[in-house]
């Protein structure tokens, strides 16, 4: 019990110890000292060599700058907190990442880029401050304390500070992403667009707060003509480095417990963290991170799809080492290609066409994606063929042997070609002086005859003209004596057309066949439509208000309505209407003849009845009644 007692006393009094030491925690970490440590501020004179800037008053605008960053480093660097570095001293031309890479190189606070402004609009005037829009490298306080410096100290109209967000170029509107603290070409769903001026861009992926002071409009008299004085660039640099003095060194730095990255590390660069002052942003302690060889920013650059059977790819650029490569940072520029996998063939069947006889069949399938067929003939059963009539050609007509399938009747015809005359000599008469002789010639197949006859002049033949042969028409040679003028004819027999069949397709139940053929020696071509078959109907299924029929041929199903009439509707064919009506009358006048032959009928009774009755009444009494009165 009393050793309990014991270990609650040490546990309340650990537990008030700490309580009265947390609210100095904090304190404790903020006193983190700097001292001894130089506020870093890096002075750009803007433009230089063959840049010149804006060329309006007596200097162009390079000049003034670099008289600007002299003077301003010289105040800084004699009162003994700052170390100042100038991107350049000279009249030299350096691109937008060297002159960042000076505050890199150098742990720099600030980047200050000195320059002159120009307008189309001569009351345009003032000094301005463009500061980075991307949080935490937007000076804006620094900023706003240079313009009051020298509008005070000068007269200089005080314009604002401000940001200017990118407007793009071949690769689109650049946007800033903060995980890499680098930007990305035409990637809008990072949100923030990056800065438009490139030394505020290199400066914020490096970390470093940066600011471009515009010293007035040269393109104004009044700005010109007071920037012209050397005086009152001294005097405006003065103000402007008091400016810079005040806001470091007018406080006491305070420091946070924890470092915070200043850049990341990635493929290209090592990055830094530090403690920076809560007040001013003053570095202290700065250290590198761990490199980071493997971190790349990567932006899309080509790709082709993968196709059915093709690979495709998609080709990376590292944004940040081709970024600084191609600005002049020496470094190698990472690539990646991802190889997308084939696809395959989606293949859906077109035709599935089963095989009959006398008919192959087909299953065509085709690919969805890209088109590719493959195309199976299914072999149907072959006709069984039998010669169903034979008939020998003539020496001049063609003859033919007809095979018919015995299956399907289907069939066709072999052509036996006419052969032609065979003639021989039978008859002949010699020339004898001047009287012509002959030569008699029969077909030995036919008994065919022609007569060739020997003129009596021994003919020298000349003027010979040929008419060619085709295939439809005879030719003819024509040869004229050139002692007597005997003119001699020799017929070349047309042999027919040589046909080729390109085409012989049958005809469908609602489609034409067509039979086409080519002669192979000239340009005859026959073409033959066969008309469309129609259908051929059987009933397939029959209820009490359709009928369903369908083609014996194909398959093709119709359905009729079976109409059901009514009484009225018979009225509506006029023959109808007419036979109804007669047996309507029929109907109607017998009853009505009946009546009236039974009404004639009851008249001639009663009328006989009436003449027997006058009959009996009017008879005299006989003889024996009066003698006995």
């Amino acid at each position: 019990m009393i050793q309990n007692r014991a270990f609650l006393r040490r546990t309340v009094s650990i537990i008030l110890i700490l309580l009265l030491l947390f609210p100095f925690v904090p304190s404790l970490a903020q006193n983190v000292s700097a001292a001894g440590e130089k506020i870093v501020v890096v002075l750009d004179a803007g433009h230089g060599g063959y840049d010149g800037g804006t060329d309006v008053g007596i200097r162009t605008e390079k000049e003034y700058d670099l008289l600007l960053a002299l003077y301003i480093a010289e105040i800084l660097r004699n009162n003994g907190n700052f170390e100042v570095i100038l991107t350049r001293t000279d009249d030299t031309y350096l691109k937008f990442l060297p002159r960042a890479l000076v505050a890199l190189e150098n742990n720099a606070d600030v980047l200050i880029s000195l320059h002159c402004n120009s307008s189309s609009v001569p009351e345009a005037s003032g000094v301005l401050a463009i500061v980075s829009k991307v949080e935490p490298f937007g000076a804006y306080t620094l900023a706003g304390k240079i313009l009051d410096s020298i509008s005070a100290a000068v007269g200089l109209n005080r314009r604002s500070v401000e940001t200017r967000a990118d407007t793009g170029d071949s690769l689109g509107v650049y946007y800033w992403n903060a995980e890499y603290q680098w930007d990305m070409p035409a990637a809008s769903h990072l949100g923030q667009t990056s800065d438009y001026f490139s030394i505020n861009t290199w400066a914020s992926k490096f970390g470093i707060p940066s600011i471009i002071v515009e010293h007035g409009y040269l393109s104004n008299e009044h700005d010109r003509e007071l920037m012209d004085k050397d005086e009152n660039l001294r005097a405006i640099a003065y103000a402007e480095a008091q400016a810079i003095i005040e806001f470091y060194t007018g406080h006491v730095h305070q420091f946070p417990a924890y470092a915070a990255v200043d850049h990341p590390s990635n493929c290209t660069l090592t990055g830094t963290q530090s403690y920076r002052c809560t007040i001013c942003g003053m570095r202290t302690g700065t250290t590198y991170l761990a490199a980071a060889p493997d971190t790349h920013y990567w932006r899309q650059t080509g790709s082709r799809a993968a196709t059915c059977t093709e690979d495709g790819y998609i080709e990376y650029l590292c944004q940040i080492s081709d970024n600084l490569n191609s600005k002049g940072y020496t470094c190698e520029v990472h690539t990646l290609t991802e190889t997308l996998a084939a696809k395959g063939h989606n293949y859906q069947v077109i035709e599935d066409t089963p095989a009959s006889h006398g008919r192959d069949g087909r299953f065509l399938q085709k690919c969805a994606n890209c088109g590719d067929t493959l195309d199976e003939i299914r072999p149907g059963d072959p006709h069984q063929y039998e010669v169903t009539s034979d008939t020998e050609p003539t020496c001049t007509e063609d003859g033919g042997t007809v095979y018919t399938c015995s299956v399907c009747t289907d069939s066709y015809t072999e052509t036996k070609p006419a052969p032609g005359h065979v003639y021989e000599e039978t008859d002949r008469k010699d020339v004898y002086g001047d009287e012509n002789g002959y030569i008699r010639y029969v077909c030995r197949t036919c008994g065919d005859e022609w007569e060739e006859i020997l003129h009596a002049c021994e003919h020298i033949y000349g003027n010979r003209t040929e008419t060619p042969v085709s295939c439809e028409t005879d030719g003819k040679i024509t040869e004229t004596c050139t002692i007597c003028g005997y003119v001699r004819e020799e017929i070349l027999r047309a042999p027919g057309h040589d046909l080729n069949v390109m085409m012989d397709e049958p005809a469908s139940c609602e489609a034409e066949g067509y039979y086409r053929a080519e002669c192979r020696v000239c340009d005859y071509e026959i073409l033959q439509p066969r008309a469309a078959l129609g259908h051929s109907y059987n009933i397939k299924e029959e209820t009490a208000s359709h009928v369903v029929k369908s083609c014996i041929r194909c398959a093709a199903e119709i359905t009729e309505e079976i109409e059901h009439r009514s009484l009225l509707s018979i009225f509506k064919n006029p023959v109808a209407a007419v036979i109804l009506a007669v047996i309507l009358l029929q109907l109607i006048a017998v009853p009505v003849i009946l009546f009236h032959h039974r009404q004639h009928q009851k008249k001639l009774r009663e009328a006989r009845l009436r003449r027997t009755a006058h009959f009996y009444e009017e008879e005299p009494e006989p003889e024996t009644h009066k003698l006995r009165k």
